[in-house]
């Protein structure tokens, strides 16, 4: 007998999978909101000895909870296609690209060190380039474009409130072993550091990825408030558009408040409203941030009893100037702590110059037993050589080869959101230099959503 949620959970599983294969939008719907669950936070793993294990007994390898969802959309867009009633809106270029990845990718997996461990990790490069595919495909029409950044404004706000939820909750970690799969939930709760400082906010993953999401989730809000004309609509925008802020100040993430100035910076520059006042626009958006960063952190630490508590950032400026190190200064100032940055990179440019094709499929993480590579770009050069990452930057060139098409039409809807959703993509991608890898399916479903947008906007535009 399993406890009740493994039954109950189970059961909807089943039910879920049969209604997305009827109905393959729903379950693309479904997937935008499971997403932002983290693989290392609420997974089904195996435990074989091949697997690898790390912090708070998490593995490597684990089997994401839109797992079923993906399957079933994919089965029923399978059906469609076979009766004609799917469509695909991904053009022919990306098309190539992608498989022309997955080929690769597949042939590196020749000089795997650990075959199970690369066949899993290859699943991940595969499952989430489908689900970019399934986003694109899906919205084909100005008014699914809307229901879909409604459904991810909504995702994000979710996960903004689970955040806050979290901070004033101890950290737990729930397991269930199902023979030799194991059913996991790891939540990091609490409000403070013993040195005082403010503990990073989590929601269903870690602080750095969620700072990712509300960058995310203020470019949607700017570009539904700038487009929408009901004022009670444009009051609950801007209400998002500050909890985004605030949650993301929470997490305390250097990349993700680097990532939020390059995202405004970009926003300023190009919207033609204020790219005519810029320097005043620039002044007043670094004195607003600056004001709510310090009255967020007084209010917080007031409610955890430490009133006195010292500000991460201002701690990990602080360590910067005694180490000389910026990317990691925490790291340096102790002894006996894990890599950081420099020493991941060295190590994968080090594997690199032993084999230019790449060290191989998921092999990265295998031979050094760390959860990422610390870089989108460098995962792909690391894992799939200078080919690879031609290929993936390819993918990137038909993005901003579309939006330079439309940069300066702002009129429409569609034109907004262009540009507010690139605006998000130059803080993902600015965020995703110093963290993450290619096997973080947010960047796929973001992706998605940027590159349907540019290619609505250019029918649009003729």
């Amino acid at each position: 007998m399993y406890p009740f949620y493994i039954a109950f959970g189970f059961s909807l599983v089943v039910l879920s999978s049969v209604l997305f294969a009827i109905k393959p939008t729903w379950g693309v719907y479904a997937m935008v909101f499971l997403v932002p669950v983290s693989q290392y936070d609420l997974y089904f793993a195996p435990m074989g000895e091949w697997n690898i294990r790390w912090f708070e007994d998490s593995y490597l390898n684990a089997w994401p909870v839109f797992t079923p969802v993906l399957l079933s959309v994919c089965l029923g867009v399978i059906l469609r296609k076979g009766a004609s009633l799917w469509v695909s809106q991904v053009i022919r270029p990306t098309k190539i690209i992608l498989i022309a990845i997955a080929v690769y990718a597949a042939f590196t997996m020749l000089w795997s060190e650990n075959i199970w461990h690369s066949l899993f990790q290859y699943y991940y490069l595969v499952s989430f380039m489908i689900l970019f595919y399934l986003v694109i495909s899906t919205m084909a029409t100005e008014e699914i474009h809307r229901k879909m950044i409604w459904c991810l404004l909504f995702s994000c706000l979710v996960q903004a409130l689970l955040s806050y939820v979290f901070r004033f909750t101890g950290s737990f970690v729930e397991k269930a072993d199902i023979g030799d799969i194991r059913f996991a939930l790891h939540v990091l709760g609490g409000m403070m550091n013993s040195d005082g400082s403010p503990v990073q906010a989590h929601g269903l993953q870690d602080g750095h990825v969620t700072s990712m999401w509300m960058n995310i989730m203020m470019g949607v809000a700017t570009g539904l408030f700038l487009t929408e004309k009901k004022v009670g609509r444009r009051i609950f925008l801007a209400l998002c558009f500050v909890i985004g802020l605030s949650v993301l100040i929470g997490t305390e993430s250097r990349g993700g408040a680097a990532a939020f100035v390059a995202m405004v910076m970009f926003f300023l520059f190009f919207y033609h409203r204020t790219s005519k006042y810029l320097i005043r626009s620039i002044v007043i958006f670094f004195a607003a941030f600056l004001v709510f960063y310090v009255v967020e952190q007084r209010i917080f630490s007031t409610l955890a009893g430490k009133e006195e508590a010292i500000m991460r950032l201002l701690m990990i400026g602080q360590k910067s100037l005694e180490t000389g190190d910026v990317l990691d200064p925490g790291l340096s100032a102790l002894e006996g702590v894990g890599p950081g940055r420099m020493t991941i990179w060295g190590n994968g440019f080090s594997g690199l110059s032993q084999n230019w094709l790449g060290i191989g499929i998921g092999n990265y993480k295998y031979l050094y037993a760390i959860p990422h590579a610390h870089s989108v770009l460098f995962s792909f050069l690391f894992d799939l050589g200078p080919i690879g990452l031609i290929l993936l930057v390819s993918l990137f060139y038909h993005i901003i080869k579309y939006y330079l098409k439309v940069i300066k039409l702002q009129d429409t809807y569609l034109q907004i959101m262009s540009l507010c959703l690139m605006s998000a993509f130059t803080a993902v991608m600015f965020h995703g230099c110093f963290d993450f890898d290619y096997t973080y399916p947010i960047y796929w479903l973001f992706w998605g959503y940027v590159f349907s947008t540019l290619i609505l906007v250019n029918k649009r535009a003729g």
